[in-house]
């Protein structure tokens, strides 16, 4: 059926026509009529049944939203444009053309008569050619006022979608991380490739023992392991990288800490970090942290929660190798001052024909604002190393009482106590609500002027705020109260597997240990990792066997801030 009919200049002029096809993944067009092929098709037909249009060329933008016209084919359609080559374009329908109303428009109202440009869409019975019918100045807008409320209600759609799989721990991402594939009975789900998790675990087994990024990436171009780019392109798989690569990639000390600060190793899926402002800007932002979609045991974890912790806190100390070293001290970057919390740094003394290493505070050294106090590292290793067998050994005697208690019993006591103090917490923010109140009716009242409502008001909002914010802390202790009882308290395996111990390594130091501080009284006082976990689960213990007893480890006595202290006095 002829849709068109020009009435002037129809059979004696040729006209240079382009094809313009596009298809959007976002659009849903699955239909034959809207495919690749059926485009094309139909404006070929087109061109045969209207011997004045010459085929210069068929342009086709494959999966691009209508949203904007960035996109390569119709850009490069463009510059044929105004590269005087064309001077007709013909598509299926103005929803092809594109769905942005004010762009659609200017194009065929300013830009296209400026250039001189025939514009045909062909199923919506409109050719520039015949120009000025009132219909077409009603309609035409009107059409494309249309396609970019189906385009702005197609995002909105999508987006929802999208945040629904991302909340229910689908993976959504096109490819997937280094380490991982796509499960092939399920692409929303990742399986661990076994090559590649194999050189993840080793990287942060590195990390662990001090090596650094850039050495860690020496290391894995040494032994000729593929960088992920590379490795992808040798498994056949098809896949693009937001990051700037060279023509043949290799290991940089970026890409390693990529890798060391991705949570998804640890079976976490983080997604939904960044978003485009509307279906109009494609140009990506980030979004907060909070408003990420994140699911625990998404998928296999490749390292432990605690590995990947202790690796965070080692890439968050400030650290530096030694000259000629490939990896840092025992004790570098986890030795402070406890007198100025300054950091301890080593220092070489040479004496008798011999070197000591001593770790002096960096406060006096440099700028002599904090005492002389200093301890050898030979003497520290020992006191640390005698700290920590204590420990480990309190430890594993908790895990026994564990053993033998009841977990739910344990779960409900604990759960029950924590109720209680919740509730009271609560009822106290609610009595500051009340009291806001009153002291706003005091003020209208006359009893208090504006000044001290003011100021009062400021004073019990601090106190409501306060309230709430521990109620909030109580309940998420609830949530780890349920979890600690009933997993077996995972932390403790960190330390059970160091029983034995003998002898002092960085991973055993950032494992267990959070920090150590060194007092000018010859005293060290040791803060062990999952200290506030082992405190709370002792008390609990301590309140539910009969007041038995739970010592803490080194004198007993736990250190300031809940943490263990070591009291000795060896040093200098």
């Amino acid at each position: 059926m002829e849709h068109i009919e020009n009435n002037s200049e129809k059979s004696t002029r040729v006209w240079n026509a382009c094809g313009y096809v596009r298809l959007s993944r976002e659009d849903g067009d699955t239909g034959e009529s809207n495919s690749v092929t059926g485009q094309k098709d139909l404006i070929r037909d087109y061109f045969s049944r209207h011997p004045q249009l010459r085929e210069c060329g068929m342009r086709v933008d494959d999966g691009f939203s209508g949203s904007s016209f960035e996109r390569p084919a119709f850009q490069a359609m463009m510059a044929d444009v105004k590269a005087g080559k064309i001077d007709c374009i013909v598509v299926k329908d103005l929803s092809r053309f594109g769905r942005n109303y004010l762009d659609a428009g200017e194009y065929i109202e300013k830009i296209f008569p400026f250039l001189g440009i025939r514009f045909i869409a062909v199923n919506d019975n409109y050719d520039s050619l015949n120009g000025g019918r009132e219909s077409d100045e009603l309609m035409i807008p009107f059409k494309n006022l249309i396609n970019e409320a189906y385009c702005r209600d197609s995002s909105i759609k999508i987006r929802s979608q999208l945040e629904i799989k991302r909340k229910r721990g689908d993976f959504i991402a096109p490819f997937a991380v280094y380490g991982y594939v796509k499960d092939p009975e399920d692409r929303h789900r990742l399986a661990v490739d076994g090559f590649a998790a194999d050189v993840v675990r080793d990287i942060f087994r590195w990390k662990l023992e001090g090596v650094s990024a850039a050495d860690i990436a020496d290391r894995l171009n040494k032994d000729g392991i593929l960088p992920p780019m590379e490795y992808k392109k040798q498994q056949g798989m098809r896949f693009a990288t937001p990051f700037r690569v060279n023509a043949r990639s290799v290991w940089n000390a970026t890409a390693v800490l990529r890798i060391l600060k991705n949570h998804v190793y640890t079976g976490v899926l983080e997604q939904g970090k960044n978003t485009t402002p509307s279906y109009k800007v494609k140009r990506r932002v980030a979004r907060p942290r909070e408003e990420w979609s994140v699911v625990k045991g998404a998928h296999e974890a490749v390292v432990s929660a605690e590995d990947f912790a202790a690796v965070q806190k080692v890439l968050a100390l400030d650290t530096r190798t030694s000259p000629g070293s490939s990896a840092v001290e025992l004790f570098s970057g986890m030795v402070s001052c406890g007198e100025c919390g300054a950091a301890m740094v080593r220092k070489t003394v040479p004496a008798g024909g011999k070197k000591y290493v001593y770790y002096v505070c960096a406060a006096h050294k440099n700028e002599k604002t904090c005492y002389t106090h200093s301890i050898r590292d030979s003497v520290l290793g020992e006191i640390v190393l005698e700290s920590l067998r204590k420990h480990i050994h309190d430890v594993i005697s908790l895990s026994e009482l564990l053993g033998m208690a009841e977990s739910v019993q344990l779960q409900k006591a604990g759960a029950v106590k924590l109720q209680e103090r919740m509730d009271r917490k609560m009822e106290e923010a609610d009595r500051y609500r009340r009291l806001l109140l009153s002291l706003y009716e005091s003020m209208v009242d006359g009893m208090i002027s504006r000044d001290e409502y003011r100021e009062m008001k400021k004073g019990y909002a601090a106190l409501c705020a306060e309230a709430e914010q521990q109620a909030e802390s109580m309940r998420e202790e609830m949530g780890r109260v349920m979890e600690d009882t009933a997993d077996g308290c995972g932390w403790m395996d960190q330390f059970k597997k160091y029983r034995d111990i003998t002898a002092l390594d960085r991973v055993v130091i950032v494992t267990l240990i959070d920090r150590i501080f060194i007092y000018r009284d010859r005293r060290v006082e040791i803060r062990y990792n999952w200290q506030d976990e082992f405190q709370w689960l002792a008390g609990i213990l301590a309140r539910e066997m009969d007041g038995g007893e739970v010592k803490e480890a080194g004198q007993g006595q736990p250190g300031k801030g809940g943490c263990l202290t070591w009291q000795g006095q060896k040093g200098k």
